[in-house]
């Protein structure tokens, strides 16, 4: 149960990674842009092609990352740590979330 809840929570921060946020010098924003994210005048993602979709779209990125790090989870046994590692991150933002509203 606790690999569930740990890869499922490392899941999740890959998916906002990727699909919200530009982390440090920009990486993840470029990766978006070379993936074919573009914006419209109201600064909304849409997807120029099939990958770009996906990755604009949270529910679709995170099949695309929970397969993943599944995948790896089974073959791979580094996979918990780096998972662990996201996970944290995860928690993290979560504690800080409930504190900022109240």
């Amino acid at each position: 149960m606790l690999e569930f809840i740990v890869l499922a929570l490392a899941t999740w921060r890959l998916t906002s990674l990727l699909v919200w946020e530009d982390g440090p010098f920009e990486v993840f924003a470029r990766i978006r842009h070379l993936l074919g994210v573009r914006y419209d005048d109201m600064s909304q993602p849409y997807g120029s092609n099939w990958f770009a979709k996906g990755v604009v779209c949270p529910a679709c990125a995170s099949v695309w990352f929970g397969t993943v790090l599944g995948i790896a989870y089974l073959l791979w046994n580094p996979t918990w740590y780096i998972a662990f590692l996201l996970a944290l991150s995860t928690g993290a933002i979560l504690i800080e979330t409930l504190i900022a509203d109240k």
